[in-house]
């Protein structure tokens, strides 16, 4: 991080704990100096404050847009901090106001069609709502500035848009997050592992492709850490249960040195095992959980689920 982006950060810190009277203050300062940063950025942290999945502040939709626009017009390739705070926005406006600012982007896209920093902004504000066109504008950034870091949100944005998909759809988002994901591990400083193998190894279970699921278990197990190691053994193991093989998925299961982190694999295999009639080794499971992830009422009533051969939900 610039020193610059670490000043706009802690400016955005500070401006949640402003009160109305002062960001009025600042809106005025910046009325009579727009090109302020320092100032737009406190604005733009204000109204971008959320209650839940809502906007707090009154009239925010408007003020953020606002600020939001401003952005495009004029920093449309801004970097790093404010790069990544004003994509996140894609998701905090009515329809109406997003579609206004998409084209908005779509308008600097055309005036600056090689401009790989500026695709990538692009793309990742309008994915929120338009994953269609954002694809096209990631596959453009990419193009331009490869090895970026961009096939992660790239990646983000296409698991969302599976788990939103219609069943038509399904299997080609699923190929999608496949050569997405693998793409994206191939740029090795920027990578993330653990996420980008958890979504490539959900989809390829769906399509078949263990070669695939394999690939990424090897990478997990690479990386050594305990997550990582119990994710990988976890996917081998639905690989397991679906070529038929019930012992090799217990005794993956079971292969965890330490106590269980309560991942979404090993849940997951778990309820696949509890309806192939197994029993015993999810039980060990459960009482080998780490005590601090999970609540012991919790694990009593999955403990109590299994003892009245119900299959455990693992809500937690």
């Amino acid at each position: 991080m610039s020193e610059e982006e670490w000043q706009w950060f802690q400016l955005s810190q500070s401006a949640t704990k402003l009160s109305a009277s002062e960001m009025a203050s600042l809106e005025k300062q910046l009325l009579v100096e727009p090109a302020n940063l320092d100032i737009r950025v406190q604005v733009f942290a204000y109204y971008s404050q959320r209650e839940g999945n809502v906007l707090k502040h009154k009239n925010a939709d408007r003020k953020l847009s606002e600020q939001i626009l401003w952005w495009i017009e004029n920093y449309p390739s801004v970097k790093g901090f404010m790069g990544y705070y004003i994509s996140k926005q894609g998701s905090s406006f009515k329809p109406k106001t997003f579609a206004a600012l998409r084209q908005a982007w779509l308008e600097q896209v055309s005036k600056n069609p090689l401009d790989g920093t500026l695709l990538g902004n692009a793309a990742c504000f309008i994915a929120w709502n338009d994953f269609e066109t954002a694809s096209e504008l990631f596959e453009r950034a990419d193009e331009q500035q490869p090895n970026s870091g961009l096939l992660g949100s790239y990646l983000i944005h296409c698991n969302a848009a599976l788990h939103k998909a219609p069943a038509a759809s399904v299997d080609k988002l699923r190929k999608q997050v496949i050569d997405v994901g693998i793409r994206s591990l191939e740029d090795k400083a920027h990578c993330t592992p653990f996420l980008d193998c958890m979504y490539i190894s959900d989809a390829a279970l769906e399509l078949g492709r263990f070669d695939i699921v394999n690939r990424c278990a090897e990478i997990l197990q690479s990386e050594e850490d305990e997550a990582s190691l119990q994710m990988a053994n976890g996917y081998l193991a639905l690989v397991a249960l679906r070529q038929n093989n019930l012992s090799l998925a217990v005794e993956l299961l079971l292969k965890t040195k330490t106590a269980y982190l309560p991942l979404d694999v090993t849940f997951r295999l778990a309820k696949e095992l509890f309806d192939a009639g197994e029993r015993e080794s999810i039980v060990q499971m459960i009482l080998n959980l780490k005590k601090r992830t999970t609540k012991a009422s919790a694990r009593k009533r999955w403990l109590k689920q299994i003892a009245n051969d119900e299959r455990p939900d693992f809500d937690y």
